[in-house]
């Protein structure tokens, strides 16, 4: 999978998971919470989304940390980690 796709994958997470949000909205550097209105139960759903729809990835408890979520690169940068871990498995 292509680092578009991933980007793809979040940015769909995003709006499927955020009522309101456009994709005009988001960017690379767009605070999750402040920017783009991610809250703790949207998160839930956007975290399940990405689960469903990016091949190996899976949210990994002993390593998803809050500064994963911060920023669209800052949870991109996450879901490439664990997919390389997962496939380095």
């Amino acid at each position: 999978m292509k680092n578009s796709e991933i980007l793809d994958s979040i940015k769909g997470g995003l709006l499927d998971s955020i009522t309101g949000l456009k994709k005009e909205q988001i960017q690379f550097d767009s605070h999750l919470k402040n920017d783009l209105g991610l809250d703790s139960l949207s998160s839930m759903f956007f975290l399940t989304y990405l689960e469903d729809n990016l091949p190996g990835f899976e949210v990994n408890p002993d390593t998803i940390e809050a500064k994963d979520f911060n920023t669209v690169e800052t949870i991109y940068n996450y879901v490439s980690r664990e997919r390389r871990s997962a496939i380095a498995a």
